[in-house]
């Protein structure tokens, strides 16, 4: 799901845990990460809400959480962000991340 600046904030505190993707569409490496992002998605789809933010379109969010490096992935629970990545990672590096989590 994408997300614009009006509905980060409403789908951040209706969700429990979300997984937000910073990037941007000339970002070569976040476009490499999305079939992996899509997979991990794919496995944790009943625990987790995975979303998109466009940098170039929201800067007020992308300020906000001090996003200067894309790609950029923020695990958030109960409206809070608890963990944050910079950077390609593997399939198992993201699984981790998110697995991680799963006891908030």
């Amino acid at each position: 799901m994408n997300l614009s600046s009006s509905e980060f904030d409403r789908t951040v505190k209706s969700s429990r845990k979300i997984f937000v993707d910073f990037w941007a569409p000339w970002c070569k490496p976040c476009l490499r990460m999305d079939p992996l992002i899509e997979r991990v998605a794919d496995m944790h789809s009943s625990d987790v809400v995975f979303a998109k933010v466009n940098v170039e379109e929201c800067r007020d969010i992308a300020m906000r959480y001090n996003v200067s490096s894309i790609p950029t992935y923020m695990i958030f629970n109960n409206s809070s962000p608890r963990e944050s990545r910079i950077g390609v990672m593997s399939e198992i590096e993201l699984e981790r991340l998110v697995s991680d989590h799963d006891s908030f």
